[in-house]
């Protein structure tokens, strides 16, 4: 049924239907581009709802007016450590991902940065692959040795 689509008489009819010469075609196409706008337009606009975001200004209430120098320098100190801890984190755990997968990583020059921010012990601290949680497990050979478990009720 559709193998043969020709679609160029079809335009051609409509075209020659435009081009005649009608008493009240221009009245007509008006209220059908009026007609199609409200309706598009009231679609957009009442059924589909979009608010403008307000415009909301926020302001820091968590800093003292009255604090000194030293109490923001203590503050920028305290973030940054923070985030060079993280970091330092996430570098050990890219780092056993690289040895695991046999890639080279190397992180000197960040390691001694986080030594120098950190200390020594934090850093090694931050390096440190995290323990697992201990929880019993228990493997197959020993359930096994401990025998079959009492009868199991149907």
């Amino acid at each position: 049924m559709f193998n043969k689509i020709d679609v160029t008489g079809g335009f051609s009819d409509f075209w020659g239907y435009i081009r005649e010469p009608r008493p009240h075609r221009w009245a007509i196409w008006g209220v059908a581009i009026a007609l199609t706008w409200l309706v598009f337009h009231g679609v957009s606009e009442y059924l589909i709802p979009y608010e403008k975001p307000k415009a909301r200004i926020i302001y820091f209430e968590n800093w003292k007016a009255t604090r000194s120098e030293a109490e923001v320098r203590a503050e920028w100190v305290a973030r940054a450590k923070e985030t060079t801890l993280r970091n330092a984190e996430k570098r050990a755990e890219y780092q056993r991902l690289a040895k695991s997968l046999g890639v080279e990583y190397d992180s000197t020059e960040a390691d001694k940065v986080t030594r120098e921010t950190l200390g020594d012990e934090a850093a090694a601290a931050a390096g440190k692959k995290p323990e697992p949680p201990k929880t019993p497990r228990s493997t197959l050979a020993e359930r096994a040795a401990r025998g079959p478990a009492g009868p199991t009720q149907p």
